[in-house]
């Protein structure tokens, strides 16, 4: 249940990066898939945003799946489980993401279809990054789950 966890606070915090590069985003979808250097020395954009683009919004993931290892570590303490689950959670998690095969790239069209309705960038990537970290923090918090973890079913909670 945690890796699910962490799945979600990866790509909010990835969303949540975006929030910062509409202008550059915007000119990318805008440009129908002929994104060319002109487009870019057009809008007056720099080879150091594209770099800083590129650097947070990889960085961003690896930051929420610190996040939640903390935070998925601090319950395991808390709840006296083995906190080599989380760990693991973290390490196999790391790998899956490093490598790319989390399937974000199948799934962002769900996740991302609520806030693209919006006609403000900044308000569709705040919506949708929101919404992704409120779901990862339910896994984590919501007893139902805590008891699944704990080998007692998700009969009568």
């Amino acid at each position: 249940m945690h890796f699910v966890a962490f799945w979600f606070f990866i790509h909010a915090f990835q969303t949540f990066s975006y929030l910062y590069f509409t202008k550059l985003i915007d000119i990318f979808r805008q440009s129908n898939g002929h994104f060319t250097t002109q487009t870019l020395i057009d809008n007056k954009i720099e080879s150091s945003d594209m770099t800083y683009f590129l650097l947070w919004s990889s960085l961003s993931g690896f930051i929420g799946l610190f996040v939640a290892f903390i935070i998925s570590l601090i319950i395991s303490i808390k709840r006296h489980w083995f906190w080599v689950n989380s760990l693991l959670t973290f390490v196999l998690t790391y790998i899956l993401f490093r490598f790319d095969i989390l399937g974000w790239i199948y799934f962002k069209r769900f996740f991302w279809y609520l806030g693209q309705r919006f006609s403000n960038m900044t308000i569709e990537f705040l919506f949708n990054g929101i919404l992704l970290l409120i779901i990862g923090i339910l896994i984590f918090f919501l007893r139902r789950t805590n008891k699944f973890i704990e080998n007692k079913g998700l009969g009568s909670v």
